[in-house]
């Protein structure tokens, strides 16, 4: 009988996470940043050749992209919205979308009590941390319907071997699953919840061998030298600096050592993701990560989740037990990292503050409502009326319309200059004329090339400066393409 209640307002809830995810999706963001490029070219190159547009075969691990070399997973997930949408915005976002979705039924599975799943799963549909990112080609929110689903089948079977395919997926969806995966993994063991735990373990084991493999590889090294927090040498020049203030002995070097340097990076970043202008009132700084005017959780989930988390550690229910680990397990893989807090990389902390709310909230749902209506309501508006305009620059913005202009006239011209300063051209200008891939790979071993990026195709010169004559010339002012002739 309650199954019956809750059928029909999932099946609302459920409808009102695809409403929000997939409106006007092709066109809000305005435009997509250099990043979704990518991955839609990418994804259309394997359609089209079984190549990355560098001309590497069917990439398992990673794509090397421009030089940043991300996991793989997304990019296959693209290919058969390329192939069925064609290569433009909406079929690069739609993988994001979809899963996005899907997520919202999963973390209704995901709790016990149907209940509380359902006010979870509408929390989630609603939630403007899950709707920004979900509506953008994000690895992190492929990643995120794998670490939801290996933890539900987990709880449901409690057998890792069963689950061990979705933990292993989220890891060649996102690096920073590559991290929280086998975190939840042990976790979960340690409560109990796996039986055979060295039989599951092996099978987790063989499907990450690859990478595992390239652990020590110069693509992981190089990554680690771009995001690591812990890449800088000043935590060692300052220890060493303290040492030899305080004399250089035994004492000195224990409590002066660059551990202690180093923790204190990572526990103010760890902790900078339970900041409350991060949560509640801006969310992450980067405006492609959020609006900037509303945090990732609304204002009245605060009371709720104070409530609720106190309530988790009254009972310390197994099923609690395992949420608040999740909680303080999800900031680990961002706090390593530079650039915090970071809304993508510590995109699975959403879940257990979203499910604590919940259970914080049961008994004052309809006071919650009405308020939730009214956060949502703004956020909805700003989202969809303001945030388009106001940073459209942060999304590359007017590509587009410059890249069809080049297209149309550069037969005029012996020679066309685009400009680099608003990021990645060659790219957008493969992805919004379509060239086909086996022109590009053809090029990739003789080409100029900035970290994997392209400098010239054609007559096309990615550059500023050294024009020739009769040459069509892009170049930006106050942040806009500025086209004339040379």
């Amino acid at each position: 009988m309650v199954i019956r209640k809750i059928a029909k307002p999932l099946i609302a809830v459920l409808i009102l996470a695809a409403v929000l995810r997939f409106y006007h999706l092709g066109f809000n963001p305005p435009s997509p940043y250099w990043e979704e490029a990518a991955l839609g070219y990418d994804a259309y190159s394997i359609l089209k050749t079984g190549k990355d547009f560098h001309g590497h075969s069917w990439p398992l691990i990673a794509f090397e992209s421009f030089g940043d070399y991300k996991p793989s997973l997304y990019f296959y997930a693209t290919v058969p919205s390329v192939a069925i949408f064609g290569l433009n915005t909406f079929a690069v976002r739609f993988p994001s979308a979809f899963f996005g979705t899907l997520t919202v039924l999963l973390v209704y599975w995901l709790v016990k009590d149907r209940r509380v799943g359902l006010v979870v799963a509408l929390l989630l549909a609603v939630s403007p941390w899950h709707l920004q990112l979900s509506r953008a080609g994000f690895e992190a929110n492929l990643g995120l319907f794998f670490i939801v689903l290996g933890a539900w089948l987990l709880l449901k079977f409690k057998n890792f071997a069963f689950c061990a395919l979705p933990f292993a997926l989220s890891m060649y969806a996102y690096h920073a699953n590559r991290i929280l995966a086998p975190l939840l993994f042990l976790v979960l063991a340690a409560t109990g919840r796996i039986k055979k735990f060295w039989r599951s373990s092996i099978v987790f084991l063989i499907l990450i061998l690859p990478i595992l493999w390239q652990f020590n590889s110069p693509v992981v090294r190089q990554r680690f030298a771009e995001t690591s927090a812990f890449a800088t040498l000043e935590p060692i020049i300052k220890s060493n600096q303290l040492i030899a203030e305080d004399g250089g002995g035994t004492a000195a070097r224990l409590i002066h050592h660059r551990f202690w340097q180093y923790s204190q990076i990572f526990l103010k970043n760890y902790f900078s993701h339970f900041n409350f202008n991060y949560l509640f009132l801006q969310g992450d700084t980067n405006p492609r990560h959020s609006i900037q005017t509303v945090g990732g959780l609304y204002l009245i989930q605060l009371p709720f989740l104070i409530y609720g988390f106190l309530l988790a550690l009254k009972k310390r229910q197994p099923q609690d037990l395992v949420l608040l680990a999740w909680l303080l397990l999800a900031p680990i893989p961002a706090a390593l990292t530079l650039a915090t807090p970071h809304a993508l990389r510590s995109l699975p902390l959403l879940i257990p503050l979203t499910i604590l709310t919940a259970k914080g909230l049961i008994r004052f749902k309809k006071i919650f409502l009405i308020i939730l209506i009214i956060e949502v309501s703004r956020y909805l508006y700003l989202y969809h009326q303001i945030y388009p305009y106001q940073w459209s620059a942060q999304w590359q913005y007017g590509y587009q319309e410059m890249i069809q202009y080049v297209s149309a006239n550069q037969v005029k011209y012996d020679q066309v200059y685009i400009t680099r300063n608003l990021g990645r051209p060659s790219i957008y200008y493969w992805f919004y004329t379509q060239t086909d891939p086996r022109l590009v790979q053809a090029l990739n071993n003789s080409v100029p090339k900035d970290q994997g990026e392209y400098l010239e195709f054609g007559k096309i010169k990615f550059q500023d400066g050294n024009y020739l004559p009769n040459s069509l010339i892009v170049s930006t002012e106050n942040g806009v393409f500025k086209i004339y002739e040379n």
